[in-house]
């Protein structure tokens, strides 16, 4: 086959080719939303149909962004199915046993966090406390708010932030997790 019979591709195919590749793999994962209960802080978001949230390229951005920056940390970062993205931190490294404090480590972490939040300002979080064997479910709502302070004292609207707990459960800790599921809702 001559060059002059073979057909050229445009010059910017290798690049796009390149690019589709590179996003490709740097997709999130999509999984199940968390059973989250209700929320009970002072002003809770609204109630929210399953299919009210809309993926936007900032929420990839903010997630892909979240995703390297906790890289190590034994956090999950994902894309859940009803279309939020949700952060999921180690309790025991974010948490003291029987503590609602937020740790150094997570303090860290809720900073990332944060950061992300403030480039998203129509994102609405819902923040979900865990229990350990030591505290029941009111240590699980006030770990989540300990969350919700730090991340309002780095810039974030509480407005924005909803908090909830888990139900103790007949675990021996460490095993818990503090669920942060962040959404932009589709514009009615």
């Amino acid at each position: 086959m001559t060059n002059r019979s073979r057909k050229s591709l445009p010059r910017w195919a290798p690049a796009a080719l390149a690019a589709a590749l590179a996003l490709g793999g740097c997709a999130l994962p999509k999984v199940a939303p968390p059973a989250v209960p209700p929320p009970v802080s002072a002003a809770p978001l609204p109630g929210t149909p399953a299919a009210a949230w809309l993926w936007s390229p900032q929420l990839e951005s903010a997630g892909s962004r979240l995703r390297s920056a906790l890289l190590g940390s034994g956090a999950d970062v994902s894309q859940t199915s009803d279309q939020r993205l949700w952060i999921s931190l180690p309790a025991d490294s974010s948490f003291a046993a029987g503590r609602p404090a937020v740790s150094p480590a997570a303090g860290a972490w809720l900073d990332q966090i944060a950061a992300s939040l403030r480039a998203l300002p129509r994102a609405e979080v819902q923040i979900v406390g865990p229990t350990d064997a030591r505290g029941g479910a009111a240590l699980a709502v006030d770990r989540a708010a300990s969350a919700r302070d730090w991340m309002v004292m780095r810039g974030v609207p509480a407005r924005r932030m909803a908090v909830s707990g888990q139900a103790p459960r007949a675990r021996t800790g460490g095993d818990g997790r503090l669920d942060i599921l962040i959404g932009e809702r589709i514009a009615p």
